[in-house]
């Protein structure tokens, strides 16, 4: 676990954008303003944990040692070698993602009489982890039903868009044209930054319990951050901004 005082350092310096790093070359602009400076900002949660940028389409600064860096997430955490493995990620992404599974199980414990809920439950009780998912499926989806985990989907959906772009599995404007409508998205499925930064948390419970248990509560502290503190992109861009068409 990062200590208080080490995160405390870390929320201050990276998330206020003083990064001891190169600044962006004449190709890549600071986006800090208008539609696209908020698309990069539903990434926030996923790219300040890895300590990247979100005031450019790239997710740092283009170099040989920064294009390995994102290349090995890709692979790791992706399977994704080369364009054609970034566009069926994308393509799962699009066709429902985690939150096709989500939805599916929200829908079967919401359609159960309490009495059979609580029933399930309790015979889940050697398997606390089970029974923390279905709660949290049921919760969360009573509240978002077929929202429920659109952040969480969309949110990766534009830093896989970021990160191809950054090592060339996708032109700009390719990235672009995939980004935007994602974000308009998640826009329309949820009223404000708060909604959405809570979806993409119970998404990644959802995934991993075993990542939220090893790092859920940097992700937490990341959250809060990006909605209390008056200079977070999450309140300097208003949640309805006129996103385009």
């Amino acid at each position: 676990m990062i200590p208080k005082s080490v995160l405390a350092v870390f929320l201050v310096v990276t998330l206020t954008g003083a990064r001891t790093q190169p600044a962006p070359s004449a190709r890549e602009p600071i986006i800090s303003r208008g539609p696209r400076a908020w698309a990069l900002a539903t990434t926030a949660l996923l790219a300040y944990y890895n300590r990247d940028r979100i005031d450019m389409l790239s997710p740092n600064v283009r170099n040989d040692s920064n294009v390995a860096e994102t290349r090995g997430i890709l692979h790791d955490w992706w399977g994704i070698d080369n364009r054609s493995d970034l566009l069926q990620s994308l393509e799962f992404l699009e066709r429902g993602g985690h939150r096709l599974e989500f939805q599916k199980l929200g829908q079967s414990l919401m359609a159960m009489t309490n009495a059979r809920y609580k029933a399930l439950i309790s015979a889940e009780r050697s398997h606390p982890y089970q029974a923390r998912r279905m709660n949290l499926t049921r919760e969360h989806f009573r509240e978002h039903r077929d929202n429920s985990l659109v952040a969480w989907d969309y949110s990766r959906y534009i830093m896989l868009c970021r990160w191809g772009y950054m090592v060339g599995f996708l032109t700009e404007e390719e990235a672009w044209h995939r980004i935007m409508p994602a974000a308009r998205t998640m826009q329309s499925s949820f009223r404000s930054w708060m909604e959405l930064g809570e979806d993409y948390l119970v998404g990644r419970e959802f995934w991993s319990r075993e990542q939220m248990d090893r790092n859920g509560r940097i992700y937490r502290d990341i959250e809060k951050w990006l909605r209390k503190e008056p200079r977070s992109p999450w309140n300097q861009l208003p949640w309805q901004m006129d996103l385009g068409p």
